[in-house]
């Protein structure tokens, strides 16, 4: 009897030791992606590629492409509700959240695919809060759902991926996705760092850009509160850093209806400076 106790506690001993083993290879193989990885804000995107910036801002249901050399700009794809979000390009796609949603007050956001010299657009999944990565795209599953109501609304259901081309959709219990925007973005070329006020809420409202080179400089890109055009009240409600260009946004005066949301590109080390999209600021924009 002795001797089956002993092997009981031995076996017992093994046993958690094994489930101990398996607990912490997969913490370790758990990861957590940055679904903001190189920018701040909404209500806007940009990707830079090359001497072209492809662009969308919300209420417009379009991507737009501005080249940077010629300072033409043409539109890529334009589509009915609100448009597209977080965009980030792999080959000659680029891969977004579009919202069909025509209201303000609701969303309806599925990851999509835009072929950069067609226009063509293809449907991945529904879904939202996605990052790319090499071959695979994780995103926030959401389910097309009716409230109590009447109301419809995306219910999300859980962290997913999938090929670039929508095929083989898998849940993924060891991948969390990270909505947290950061105030300052690090790259191979320095720093973008934001200064700005954060409120009792949690609110965070940037009003400076400033670049750290990799050698230690710091050049101020810029401050609203000294732009003599900016809009009272205006701070940056979204901003970028891709390869030597930094792209932000801020309101400014003049516009026919009051302050004007615009889209600004400089290179990092201040030079290049232009207003490259500008137009009356409305719901979202």
């Amino acid at each position: 009897m002795k001797h089956s106790s002993r092997h009981l506690s031995t076996f017992i001993f093994i046993l958690t030791l094994i489930c101990g083993c398996l607990l912490l290879s997969n913490s370790a193989v758990a990861k957590t992606y940055s679904v903001y990885d190189n920018c701040y804000g909404g209500s806007c995107s940009a990707v830079v590629s090359k001497n072209k910036v492809y662009f969308s801002t919300t209420e417009t249901g379009k991507i737009q492409c501005y080249n940077i050399k010629s300072g033409k700009t043409t539109t890529v794809i334009k589509k009915n509700g609100k448009g597209f979000y977080s965009m980030k390009k792999k080959g000659e796609y680029l891969y977004a959240i579009y919202d069909s949603y025509g209201g303000s007050d609701g969303s309806n956001d599925s990851i999509v695919r835009v072929n950069i010299k067609t226009g063509n657009m293809e449907t991945l999944a529904k879904g939202c809060n996605f990052v790319i990565q090499n071959d695979n795209i994780y995103y926030t599953m959401t389910e097309r759902t009716r409230d109590e109501y009447g109301n419809d609304y995306d219910k999300e259901i859980g962290v997913y991926s999938m090929n670039l081309d929508g095929s083989n959709q898998t849940a993924c219990s060891d991948v969390t996705l990270s909505t947290k925007q950061p105030k300052k973005i690090k790259t191979s070329k320095g720093t973008l760092i934001s200064s700005g006020k954060t409120y009792s809420d949690g609110y965070y409202s940037p009003y400076k850009l400033t670049f750290k080179a990799k050698n230690g400089k710091k050049k101020v890109l810029y401050n609203v509160k000294k732009d003599k055009n900016a809009a009272e009240y205006s701070s940056i409600w979204y901003f970028t850093i891709q390869g030597n260009y930094v792209i932000f946004k801020t309101y400014l005066k003049g516009g026919k209806y009051g302050p004007d949301g615009a889209l600004v590109i400089m290179k990092t080390n201040g030079k290049g400076k232009k207003v490259f999209y500008k137009r009356t600021s409305v719901s979202g924009w």
